[in-house]
C-alpha cells in the first residue's frame, strides 16, 4: 500500500512538471509585482544565514524554500511552532526619533524636513507570523508577512523631491505534502492560499502637502487579490557518517500565480541549490548556495538571484549564521531554550528595482517563538 501511494505522488508529481515546463514555453506575463524572484517568506535565521535555504531550510522555512524538505529527517514530527518577526530598518531609527522630535510643532516647515530626513534616511519596517506544524509527510501553517518601504529621492520625474513608497502584505496558509524515496530522493507539493495586498507609488512634496491628494493617489494605487500558489520541490542527498551533499531544485508559482482584484501575476521561476553539512551526533556545520530564477522571467540584476551562506549549529540550542544575501553581508544568532526560541541579526534588502548593489537597506530583525 505504501508503494502504491508513493507511484501514484510520483506520477502526479511528473504530470505537475510536465504541465509547468509547457507552460513555461507558451506564456508571457506582466511581471510589475513588487514579489520577484525571491521568496515570499523565509526563517529570520535562514536570512541571517544568506537565505540559502533551498537545500536545508530552518523550522517554517521548509513551506516555503522547498516543500521536498519535510521528508527527509528524524520522527514524524518534525517541528510545531509559533514566532514573530519584528524587522527595522537601520536608518528608519534615525526617522523615528525625527518624527518624534517634530510632534506636537507640526508644521509645513516640519513637514518639509521629514521629507527631507527621507530622502536621506530611508525607512523599512516588517513584521512577519506564522504558526503550524512540520511533518514527515504533511505540513501546515499559517502565516502573514507585512512590510513597507519609503525611500525618497531628491530628483523625482518632475526635478523634486518625491517618496517612493513600497508596500507588501501577504496573509494565508502554506502547506507541503512530501515523501522520500531510500532516504535518497524526496519530492514535494506546496500548495498556499494566499491573500496579496500591494501599494507601489511616488508622491512628491504637493502630494505631501496635500493629505487628501496623497491619500487619493496610495488608494488608487493599492492592489489587493487572493490566488492559489503551488510550489514543486525535488531534494537528492547522500550522506555519510560525519559528511551529507544536497541538490535541491524548486519550481516556484507553478503555472504563475494569477490573483484577483487586478493584482499582477508572480511569475513561474526555477531555482535550484546546493549544500554540504559536516556533523556529529549534536553539532553541524552546513554550509549552501542558492540561485534563483534561472530562466530570468524577472530580469534582475545576476547578485540579487545568488544567495550563499553557512549555518553552524551547536548541542542544537544554540547556533550562528553568516552570509552573503543577494551579494550583502548577514549574520545572526539562533537560540533554542524549552517552550522559547529568539533569533536576531542583520541582513541587507537590496532595494533596487533591477541593478544590484546601488541601494542597500541594513535590517536588524528579533524574533520570539517556541518550538516542540
Amino acid at each position: 500500500m505504501k508503494m502504491n501511494i508513493r507511484k501514484i505522488f510520483f506520477n502526479l508529481f511528473c504530470k505537475l512538471s510536465f504541465l509547468l515546463i509547457y507552460n513555461h514555453c507558451v506564456n508571457a506575463q506582466d511581471i510589475s509585482s513588487l514579489k520577484k524572484a525571491a521568496s515570499i517568506y523565509q526563517n529570520p535565521f535562514d536570512l541571517a544565514s544568506g537565505g540559502a535555504s533551498m537545500t536545508r531550510a530552518t523550522q517554517e522555512g521548509v513551506l516555503f524554500a522547498n516543500p521536498s524538505l519535510p521528508a527527509f529527517g528524524e520522527g514524524i514530527i518534525r517541528s510545531i511552532f509559533f514566532k514573530n518577526t519584528v524587522s527595522v530598518g537601520a536608518q528608519s531609527i534615525g526617522f523615528l526619533n525625527d518624527a518624534a522630535a517634530a510632534f506636537g510643532s507640526f508644521n509645513t516647515t516640519q513637514l518639509q524636513n521629514l521629507l527631507g530626513d527621507i530622502v536621506k534616511k530611508p525607512v523599512y519596517f516588517g513584521l512577519d507570523s506564522a504558526a503550524g506544524i512540520v511533518t514527515s509527510s504533511f505540513s501546515i501553517a499559517g502565516f502573514s508577512s507585512a512590510k513597507i518601504d519609503l525611500n525618497g529621492r531628491q530628483f523625482g520625474i518632475l526635478g523634486l523631491p518625491n517618496i517612493q513608497i513600497k508596500s507588501n502584505g501577504f496573509l494565508g496558509v502554506a502547506s507541503a505534502i512530501s515523501t522520500q524515496f531510500a532516504n535518497t530522493l524526496a519530492i514535494g507539493i506546496g500548495p498556499k492560499y494566499i491573500y496579496n495586498a500591494e501599494i507601489n507609488a511616488d508622491l512628491g512634496v504637493n502630494d505631501i502637502l496635500n493629505a487628501s491628494q496623497a491619500q487619493s493617489i496610495i488608494t488608487n494605487a493599492l492592489k489587493k487579490g487572493t490566488a492559489i500558489s503551488t510550489d514543486i520541490g525535488v531534494t537528492l542527498q547522500k550522506r555519510t557518517k560525519h559528511f551529507d551533499v544536497r541538490l535541491a531544485g524548486v519550481v516556484a508559482d507553478v503555472g504563475n500565480t494569477q490573483f484577483t482584484g487586478g493584482v499582477p501575476p508572480w511569475l513561474q521561476t526555477y531555482n535550484a541549490g546546493v549544500g554540504l553539512t559536516l556533523h556529529d551526533e549534536t553539532n553541524a556545520l552546513h554550509c549552501a548556495l542558492d540561485f534563483r530564477d534561472i530562466s530570468d522571467v524577472y530580469k534582475e540584476d545576476l547578485p540579487k538571484k545568488v544567495y550563499m551562506g553557512c549555518k553552524l549549529l551547536i548541542t542544537r540550542i544554540f547556533g550562528l549564521g553568516f552570509g552573503y544575501l543577494q551579494g550583502w553581508p548577514s549574520y545572526g544568532f539562533v537560540l533554542n531554550l524549552f517552550l522559547m526560541r529568539i533569533e536576531a541579526g542583520t541582513y541587507t534588502k537590496d532595494a533596487g528595482n533591477y541593478q544590484a548593489g546601488l541601494l542597500g537597506r541594513q535590517v536588524y530583525f528579533a524574533s520570539l517563538g517556541f518550538e516542540l
